[in-house]
């Protein structure tokens, strides 16, 4: 398991500058760990083909991909796994849906809620940390509740929500895993230098995660 911390790019077409997978491609070649794919008012049949195409470019490269809310469309793939979020299944539901070695993350919003899931899933993601453009007029959860929750729990969490290269090291200062974006790499306009700038600020950061992410490579293949 590496001991450095990860970078998910989360999809969202309403963010991306240019052409999604065109986007998504640059920003892997750039360093992206993980991909989620999220589009939450795409029928099945349009999200099954863009996460295929996703997978075609993530693949060869080394990358995991997660599919946003559709176990469905998880199984259908044999991709690495599926991201919960409030509104989806509850993961006790999901967790015998999926086949060996794939894995189960969950969106987090408070530690209470961190608590309750970390038994069930494989990792979490926790947020929004700073004011975000995905979430408009919520308040910001902060540094100081992440690190909480970081500490409170035995499995590896992301951070997301605002982080940019100005406040990352606030970020990984508090042990998280890595962290999940999406306009800070979609909504510039050269994907792959956004990402390769916050994979280079990652790695050069002289913190460490506390549990580390997964590498796709390390998930069974299901």
């Amino acid at each position: 398991m590496s001991n450095r911390f990860h970078l998910h790019l989360i999809t969202d077409r309403k963010r991306a500058r240019g052409d999604l997978i065109e986007s998504v491609r640059k920003a892997l070649e750039g360093g992206v760990d993980w991909v989620q794919v999220r589009e939450k008012t795409a029928p099945a049949a349009e999200l099954y083909e863009q996460a295929r195409q996703i997978l075609e470019i993530a693949k060869p490269l080394g990358v995991g991909v997660l599919i946003n809310d559709r176990v469905d469309v998880a199984l259908a793939l044999g991709a690495s796994g599926v991201h919960l979020a409030k509104k989806s299944l509850p993961p006790q539901a999901v967790r015998p849906l999926l086949r060996p070695g794939q894995l189960l993350g969950r969106s987090v919003h408070s530690l209470e809620e961190a608590l309750a899931f970390a038994p069930v899933v494989d990792y979490l993601t926790f947020g929004n940390v700073f004011p975000t453009e995905s979430h408009p007029g919520i308040p910001p959860k902060g540094v100081e509740e992440l690190e909480r929750v970081v500490n409170a729990v035995d499995i590896p969490v992301l951070a997301i929500g605002g982080i940019t290269l100005e406040n990352l090291d606030l970020v990984l200062q508090t042990g998280c895993s890595g962290i999940a974006v999406i306009g800070a790499i979609l909504a510039e306009a050269d994907p792959s230098e956004a990402a390769r700038r916050l994979r280079e600020a990652l790695d050069r950061s002289a913190f460490r995660p506390r549990i580390p992410f997964l590498k796709a490579e390390e998930v069974k293949d299901s």
